[in-house]
This record gives structure tokens, C-alpha cells and sequence, in this order.
């Protein structure tokens, strides 16, 4: 049967298109009747012997999981024929394509369902010849060969046709992504809505082709390991077939393995069950002590205050230590299912394992890093405890007393205008004093703690043991510590100054005559008496005339907290990148994009590809010959101008032809018997000669080819750094945003950030 309707598409290996390749049969999936994936090519083996090997592997428990995922199981789908050999001239190569093509076992196996002949051109490239489907015969058909480079599965290669989530924290115990944002009811009601919506915009045929292509890059992403089996069958056959035995030296053979197999099962299950409660018992006891130890001190710390306790927060949220000793708890008892999960066989979710294996030894990675980096912080300031002692001490006593004290004398001066401001002269020293009191009180508590400067600082340094971020972590606890009185300070000009401004918007509506109706939220108008109007007018004069003052203390203590807030949230970014950053994710990109897919990536491939890229000289001339035609073209881009200049002449001279047209018709009237004879000696000629090329063009129709290659994009950039994104978008909603400016103005209280660290690990452990 010939067509040229018909388009067969072949996804070829890459690696088979080289000169080392020879005829043998092809071993695949069929997806479709006109669609084939191709795992390898097996040469020197008989084509029933081949196929009984194949129905073995078919029934190996370790390929289950490979052929349910692939949806069919591997067979033989034709044969590969290669023209040439090294060692052997063009005619014995021939003679034994010839008699491989002829033999009976391959003629009744072009009977099957799909059977492709394929021709390996001098450029290492495939052709379709032929293809048998059903017991029909295509000749000429149309085929779109693509090329891929198989992922090998032992360096967690796999093509993914969607880009790689390595945000394991929304992968739950069962392997499946999930929204930790979104209530179940909401998870649920958004999966309708993408249904409802994506119906009309996707037609039966779209999803199907959707369909097959993530089963044939599953059938891709498992070639390698059919390719290493089949071709291990495939050398056990060879060399049973090489050395004919006797019957004797058989029956010796097999007895001897037989009892090699019997020893051996014997060995392991007599002595596995006296060596298992010596070997895998104590270890599994000792896990679990130590994950029952873990799991009583995450509970510990996950314990929350009453809520007229410290707002009822947390334990582990009163510090930034207990936060972080929280965060290696729980990698602690998460290291264990997500190292199983990495080294999982997983098929149909290649990419949840791979995020699972990337996520695992990337922590791995930090935390071996950070205790390097904290070893090396530690020695530091163990060695040199004195002096960060002194350094400690003299920058707690200028920056957190001197400088308040100084600027509380500043605005407390009798002589002087602090900024050219006239301060009430009765509220002003008032304030000024009892922040100096609190002041010489929190002082004297200070100088009482010198003597353990020393200690604190060996502490922060014997903690670098567990890493630097434990040290950080001190050090930021310490800074909350020797700042405390100034959250003090700003605490008591915040609610003064709230309390100050709440009081005069209500006087300020008093005078208005208007009140604020507290069950419908909005102001309504009031009637006042004169005594009560009075009163108000008077208390809103006094209050606004002590307003500035106020203003100028809460500015003074806010100013102030706002920079022990920044110095805090700069810390936590510090320890956000010592705990989130993808170090090994990055490693990855750079040594082997194909373990980071970021897609599928579709390019034309030119015919020479291959063979141009066998030898480096082939490969040096080929990006010569493409700088060439480069400079070809801009030759050519130079040449358009000149030709259109060209063309509009001739243009002008048929226009001068055809205002002339008596002179045309005698000129032709003179010509004109010497045209026709001349046109009639041309058409006998030419007859004859244009029935063969329609006859011939109507006996031979050219199949069109096209060769793709396929190849992974780079996972990008921002994929990989996702957890800053998450982290920026969560300090920029905390700090950056109208709600801070509305505290800061009107007096509430500005809260630190309560934890800038990035969930990277699931809710259930």
C-alpha cells in the first residue's frame, strides 16, 4: 500500500546514531499503530530467540513497575539495516542484510501489529523504508523521527514534559502535591473549577496527545534500563550459542550451579535469623529511642503560653534559638522517610522522588556546611573571648545607654530647643526623668552582667558545634536581650501616644457635635449639652498643647526600634541562607542540567548532525560551513538593494515597450511564421517528455522527512531559588506594606517579623 497521508512518528536514541551501530532488530513500545518509541537496537541474536528474552523480562518482578508505568511492555518492532561495517566491505554486508531480510522468523513477524523497517544512512541518521501495520504494507510514508538522549536513571536523569517543583513542602506523606495554603474544601473546589474550565478549551484529542506524551517520556526515561537488560539476555544467548556442549558437561554444569544456589540459600537462611537480632534490632531500638526523644522535645517546644501569658505564643517562639533548634528537630525526624522516599523506584512520579532526592542531600549539604562554617566561628571566639568580651561590652554601653541617655539630655535641656521644637516645660522633664530612672536602673543591671561577658561569649562559640546558624541565633537572642528596655521605652511612648491620639479624634468629634456609633461603625450626630461641650473644648485645648511633646518621645523610642527591628530581620536573612540555600540544586544545574528538566525543547536537526559531530575536525568544518553561509546571507542582504534598482529599470523599459505598439505588431507581422514553426518543432519535442515526468511523478511520490531533537531546558534560575521569592514576598507583606505605615502613625505597636524561615518541610511527619 502507498500513502503519503500517513505520518509515522519515531522517537529514536541519540546515542545509536553513530558508526558502531549494526543491523539488528529494534526493541520499543508502540504507543499508537503510527508511533513508536525505540530503546535499543540488538544485533548478532535470532529474532525468536530474541523475542522469548523479551517475554522473560516481561515477567520479572523488577519490570513490573517499568511496564505498567510505560503502559505496554517492550517488543520487538522491526529491523535496522546499516549499509556499512568497520572490517567488512560494502558486499558482505549486503549479503548478510539480504539474508537477515529473507529469513522466515522476521517474514512472519512482519505480520504483528506494527513492524518497521529502517535504513541507516552514511550520515549515521535513520530512514523509514517501510512499515508493515496490521498485514498492510506502507511504502511511502511521510515520518517524523525525533531524537533524544536517554536519561540514565543510576545519576537521576529523567525527562519531565513540566518543569521540576523542588518545593517539597507541598508534597504530603502519600507522595501527592497539595496547596498548604488552601483548607481541603477549597483544595477540592478549586480542582472542579480548572475542570469545568479547561473542558471547553482542551478537546478530547488535545488531552489524548497530552496523554501519550508523558507515557512515551516515561517509556523514554525507563529505555536505559531495558537497554541494559535486554543487552545482557541478548550476551547470555551469545554465549550459550558460541560453545556447543556435550550432555555430559551439561548435566555437570547445571548440578553444580544448582548446588552452588542451594549452598548459598541454605547459608543465608540459617544464619539470617541468629545474625538479625545481633544486627538490625539494637539499630532499629536505638532509631527509635532517639525518635521518641525528638518527638518529646518538639512537643515541648511547640507548647503555647495561656493567652494572658505572652499573648499565648509558643515556646520555641519566644527565641530565635528555640525556632532553629525546632527547624533540626524536625529535619531530624524527617531525614529518615525522605531518604527512603529519594531512593524509591518511582516510575509514574519521577519528579516527586527526584525533588524528595534533591531536597534530602541539599540539606545534608547545608547542615554539613554550617557546621564547618560554625567550628570555624566557635574557634574564633573562644580564642578570642577577651577581647569580643570588650568589644561586646563597650558597644552595648555606647550605642544601647549612652546614645538614649544622651539624646533624653538633649530633650531635657533648659537652655535649648531640641530642633528648634518648644516642649511643654511641665511634661517634658517629667518624661525625661522617668526614662532616665529606667535608664540608671537598666545600666546598673548591665555593669552586674559583666562578669559573665566572657562566659556568654564561650557559649556562643561552644554552640558552633551544631552549626553557625545556632550561633546566629544566640547572637540575635542577645541582641533582643541588650535592646530590651528600648521595646520597653517605645512600648510606653506607643501607648501614650495612642491613648493621646484616640482621645483627641473623639474630643475632635465631641466639637463637631458628632459621636462614633460603635454597633454600626460610622459617626453619627449627637446633641451635647453646654457643661459637656465645655469640658471637651477645654481637654482638647490641653491635650493638643502637650501633643507635641508626646510626638517627639514616641519618634525618639520608635526611630529607635525600627533599627533594632532592621539589625533583627537582617540576621534572619543571614540564617535564612544558611538554611534554605540551594546549594546542591545549584551544583546540579551547572554539572548536569538533565537532573534539573525545566521542559521539553524541540529543535531542527540538520541531517549531518551526527556524523559531523563523530570526529572533532567533521565538527570544526560544520561551524565553519555555518559561519559561511552566515556570511552568505549578509552578502546576499547587500545584493537586495542593487537587484531591486535592477528590476525597476526593466520595469521602465516594458512601459517604454508598450507606448510603442505599431512598431510591436510589424515586428511580429515579420516574425511571425518563424515563431510558429519554431513553438510547433518545440512542443513535439517537449510532449513526449512532459507525459514521462507526469507519469513518472505520478508513479513515484517522495515521502517527506523531518528529523527533531529533543532535548531538556535548563530548569530556570528562579525555580531553583524559589524559597527567597517565598521568603521576599513574606518580609515585603510584613514590613513594606500600608499596615506599618498606619502603626507607626498612629501609635501601635510594630511587631517583628515572627519567624523569616521558609517551611521546607511537610505539616505530618
Amino acid at each position: 500500500m502507498n500513502t503519503s497521508a500517513a505520518i509515522s512518528k519515531i522517537y529514536w536514541p541519540s546515542h545509536l546514531c553513530s558508526r558502531h551501530l549494526r543491523t539488528g532488530f529494534i526493541i520499543g513500545w508502540n504507543v499508537r499503530s503510527f508511533t513508536a518509541c525505540i530503546a535499543t537496537v540488538v544485533s548478532d541474536i535470532d529474532l525468536d530467540a530474541l523475542v522469548s528474552a523479551l517475554g522473560s523480562l516481561s515477567a520479572d518482578p523488577k519490570f513490573s513497575a517499568i511496564n505498567k508505568a510505560c503502559g505496554v511492555v517492550p517488543a520487538v518492532l522491526g529491523v535496522a539495516i546499516v549499509p556499512f561495517a568497520d572490517g567488512l566491505d560494502a558486499k558482505t554486508v549486503a549479503e548478510n542484510n539480504a539474508k537477515l531480510l529473507a529469513s522466515p522468523s522476521l517474514l512472519k513477524h512482519e505480520q504483528d501489529y506494527l513492524w518497521l523497517t529502517i535504513k541507516i544512512k552514511p550520515t549515521y541518521i535513520p530512514s523509514l523504508e517501510s512499515l508493515h501495520c496490521c498485514g498492510f504494507r506502507y511504502s511511502n510514508i511521510s515520518s517524523e523521527i525525533i531524537f533524544y538522549k536517554q536519561p540514565d536513571p543510576r545519576s537521576f536523569q529523567f525527562l519531565s514534559l513540566d518543569p521540576l517543583v523542588l518545593d517539597i513542602s507541598k508534597i504530603n506523606a502519600s507522595g501527592a502535591l497539595f496547596d498548604a495554603s488552601l483548607s481541603p474544601m477549597a483544595a477540592q473546589k478549586r480542582i472542579k473549577l480548572t475542570m469545568i474550565h479547561s473542558r471547553p478549551f482542551m478537546s478530547s484529542s488535545a488531552r489524548a496527545v497530552t496523554d501519550d506524551m508523558n507515557v512515551t517520556l516515561r517509556q523514554m526515561n525507563a529505555s536505559y534500563e531495558v537497554e541494559q537488560a535486554v543487552h545482557a539476555k541478548a550476551k547470555t544467548l551469545l554465549r550459550r550459542r558460541a560453545r556447543s556442549r556435550s550432555v555430559s558437561e551439561a548435566v555437570r554444569e547445571s548440578a553444580v550451579d544448582l548446588s552452588i544456589k542451594v549452598r548459598s540459600k541454605l547459608t543465608m537462611m540459617a544464619l539470617w535469623p541468629i545474625a538479625q537480632p545481633f544486627m538490625v534490632w539494637p539499630f532499629m531500638v536505638i532509631l527509635s529511642l532517639l525518635r521518641a526523644l525528638l518527638e518529646i522535645c518538639l512537643w515541648i517546644l511547640n507548647l503555647k503560653f495561656p493567652a494572658w501569658v505572652f499573648n499565648g505564643i509558643a515556646i520555641k517562639d519566644m527565641t530565635t534559638t528555640g525556632q532553629q533548634i525546632d527547624l533540626r528537630l524536625q529535619q531530624a525526624c524527617f531525614w529518615p522517610w525522605q531518604y527512603f522516599m529519594a531512593r524509591k523506584e518511582a516510575w509514574t512520579n519521577m519528579s516527586i522522588t527526584r525533588a524528595q532526592y534533591i531536597s534530602f542531600y541539599n540539606s545534608m549539604w547545608l547542615v554539613a556546611n554550617d557546621i564547618i562554617i560554625g567550628v570555624a566561628l566557635g574557634s574564633f571566639l573562644i580564642s578570642n573571648r577577651e577581647y569580643m568580651g570588650e568589644v561586646l561590652e563597650r558597644y552595648v554601653k555606647d550605642y544601647t545607654i549612652d546614645t538614649i541617655s544622651g539624646v533624653l539630655e538633649w530633650l531635657t535641656h533648659k537652655t535649648e530647643y531640641p530642633a528648634g521644637l518648644k516642649l511643654n516645660p511641665e511634661l517634658n522633664p517629667f518624661l525625661g526623668q522617668l526614662f532616665k530612672w529606667l535608664m540608671e536602673i537598666w545600666a546598673d543591671f548591665i555593669i552586674s552582667l559583666r562578669p559573665t561577658i566572657p562566659t556568654v561569649i564561650n557559649v556562643i562559640g561552644f554552640s558552633g558545634v551544631f552549626g553557625a546558624t545556632m550561633s546566629l541565633s544566640l547572637i540575635s537572642d542577645l541582641l533582643a536581650f541588650t535592646t530590651i528596655h528600648i521595646y520597653w521605652f517605645y512600648m510606653v511612648a506607643a501607648r501614650i501616644f495612642h491613648w493621646q491620639l484616640t482621645i483627641l479624634y473623639s474630643l475632635f468629634n465631641l466639637f463637631r457635635g458628632k459621636k462614633r456609633n460603635t454597633l454600626r461603625h460610622r459617626i453619627d450626630s449627637c446633641d451635647y449639652d453646654l457643661d459637656q461641650l465645655l469640658l471637651g473644648t477645654i481637654l482638647f485645648t490641653l491635650l493638643t498643647f502637650l501633643f507635641p511633646t508626646i510626638v517627639v518621645y514616641y519618634l525618639t523610642f520608635a526611630l529607635s526600634r525600627v533599627v533594632v527591628i532592621g539589625m533583627q530581620a537582617t540576621m534572619e536573612i543571614v540564617l535564612a541562607c544558611l538554611n534554605h540555600f540551594p546549594l546542591f540544586a545549584m551544583m546540579l544545574r551547572i554539572k548536569d542540567p538533565h537532573r534539573l528538566p525545566g521542559g521539553i525543547r524541540l529543535e531542527v536537526c540538520p541531517e549531518r548532525f551526527f556524523f559531523d559531530r563523530a570526529t572533532p575536525l567533521r565538527w570544526v568544518v560544520s561551524s565553519f560551513r555555518s559561519v559561511s553561509s552566515e556570511n552568505l546571507r549578509s552578502q546576499y542582504q547587500r545584493q537586495q538593494p542593487q537587484q531591486q534598482q535592477q528590476q525597476q529599470r526593466e520595469g521602465q523599459v516594458h512601459q517604454q515597450q508598450q507606448q510603442h505598439p505599431q512598431q510591436q505588431q510589424q515586428h511580429l507581422q515579420q516574425h511571425g511564421m518563424r515563431n510558429r514553426s519554431i513553438q510547433q518543432q518545440r512542443m513535439d519535442v517537449d510532449m513526449p517528455t512532459a507525459a514521462g515526468d507526469m507519469f513518472m511523478d505520478h508513479e513515484k511520490v517522495v515521502p517527506s522527512v523531518s528529523y527533531l531533537l529533543m532535548t531538556n531546558s535548563p530548569l530556570p534560575t528562579s525555580a531553583i531559588f524559589f524559597q527567597y521569592k517565598v521568603l521576599w514576598r513574606k518580609l515585603s507583606s510584613h514590613y513594606f506594606t500600608f499596615r506599618v505605615l498606619k502603626c507607626l502613625i498612629s501609635g501601635e505597636t510594630i511587631s517583628s517579623i515572627p519567624r523569616l524561615q521558609y517551611p521546607m518541610l511537610p505539616d505530618t511527619r
